[in-house]
């Protein structure tokens, strides 16, 4: 009987102990722009264009990668408890580091550098480029 209550106990206490891994920090984005205005002038200068938007928990970045491709990112660092706002490494562009833990992740995919606190990758948000304008907005 008693083992019985031993396994009863633990097969409860599974759940409560059992690893989860925590949730993106993310919100809603639906936007449109026109990447070519002079408005955007850091996502219009050179390779590694990038602008700062509003949208999501703590703003969104979205990078050119090439003349019809782009990229968006949430501005979240994804270090457990950090909570940082992300900034774009002005020497390279192609960083965003936290300046709260200095994890860095890499613009062309988002995955943190080695040596970083973060271990998962930026979440990101979804791009459509028709030519004329970029929609950037939720994937999920």
């Amino acid at each position: 009987m008693r083992k019985v209550f031993l396994l009863l106990c633990f097969l409860i206490a599974i759940p409560f102990v059992s690893c989860k891994e925590e949730a993106f920090d993310y919100g809603y984005v639906n936007f449109s722009i026109n990447p070519e205005s002079t408005e955007y002038f850091n996502l219009n200068s050179g390779n590694r264009g990038w602008e700062y938007f509003e949208g999501g928990m703590r703003g969104v970045v979205v990078f050119r990668l090439n003349y019809g491709e782009y990229i968006c990112y949430e501005r979240s660092c994804t270090a457990t408890d950090c909570h940082g706002r992300l900034e774009v490494d002005q020497i390279t562009n192609a960083l965003l580091v936290c300046p709260k833990c200095d994890s860095k992740f890499i613009n062309y995919d988002g995955s943190p550098t080695n040596g970083s606190v973060a271990k998962r990758n930026l979440y990101s948000y979804c791009t459509y480029f028709d030519g004329i304008d970029l929609l950037v907005y939720n994937c999920n």
